[in-house]
């Protein structure tokens, strides 16, 4: 099996993510590649200031506070890296330290890129990174572009779903590993992690448990492909459910304890 990753320079948490696919592929990996973006990329129009806000109420400002001295060390790092005063400090520099060729790219579709990679005959495509894949580059691996998104698939595709779980009042959640198609996490489902929502559960506890079950499904995922399963999940359209990014009043009455079930 011959692996390429396409994440972004996430500290948070899809470093840790793709650092466990690495340790545990690293032998069928023939290259990584960061992407120009992050989790504050957001759609054309909206505000990334009422985003950050809508994050600082769900999250609440310890964890807020957390994940913002975690990303604002790592710059810092990034700074010093490249005025070599210390290593590299991106899954980019893990990577190129264990002999994984390496490319920093604005976006996974260009043609360039393309061109790149389809000298490579690679099987599988992780993609991580913050670009909506085009059908160019789906048509590149043998097998196919696979994807971890933190939700029961076919229900909760778009963004923030350990928000919309709890704000839905839902039972269940876990993780899925589907492959990519042109459409929004369309595309059938090859691995599917399910837990139970506790009654004491939060948004940062559910993003916990979400990839405490990434890394290992992603592996399986890719195990149950080296061994040539064909026998996949639907990802039924006439079944999903669909969330963009949350406004500051849902933000607002999440915080206040309230569901979206007993808004009048």
């Amino acid at each position: 099996m011959r692996i390429y990753i396409i994440t972004m320079d996430d500290p948070v948490q899809t470093y840790h993510f793709i650092k466990s696919i690495i340790d545990a592929k690293k032998d069928q990996i023939v290259g990584l590649s960061i992407a120009k973006g992050d989790r504050l990329t957001l759609a054309k129009g909206k505000s990334k200031w009422a985003y950050l806000f809508s994050l600082l109420l769900i999250m609440g400002p310890w964890h807020y506070i957390k994940n913002v001295i975690i990303t604002i060390r790592h710059k810092i790092r990034l700074k010093m890296f490249r005025l070599g005063f210390c290593k590299n400090p991106t899954i980019g520099g893990y990577a190129d330290g264990i002999g994984i060729p390496v490319r920093y790219i604005k976006s996974p579709n260009n043609k360039e890129f393309r061109s790149y990679l389809k000298e490579l005959n690679i099987d599988v495509i992780i993609n991580q990174s913050q670009s909506f894949i085009r059908k160019e580059l789906l048509s590149i691996p043998k097998i196919g572009v696979l994807n971890r998104h933190n939700a029961l698939l076919p229900k909760n595709r778009g963004r923030l779903t350990p928000f919309w779980v709890l704000y839905k009042g839902e039972k269940e959640t876990g993780v899925s590993i589907h492959f990519v198609e042109e459409a929004l996490d369309s595309g059938d489902i090859i691995v599917q992690k399910k837990f139970k929502i506790a009654p004491k559960d939060t948004f940062n506890s559910i993003v916990k448990k979400n990839y405490s079950f990434a890394s290992d499904a992603m592996i399986e995922a890719i195990d149950l492909l080296s061994a040539g399963v064909i026998d996949f999940m639907d990802n039924d359209d006439k079944l999903a459910t669909y969330n963009s990014t949350p406004t500051l009043k849902e933000a607002f009455l999440y915080r206040l304890g309230k569901k979206q079930s007993e808004q009048k």
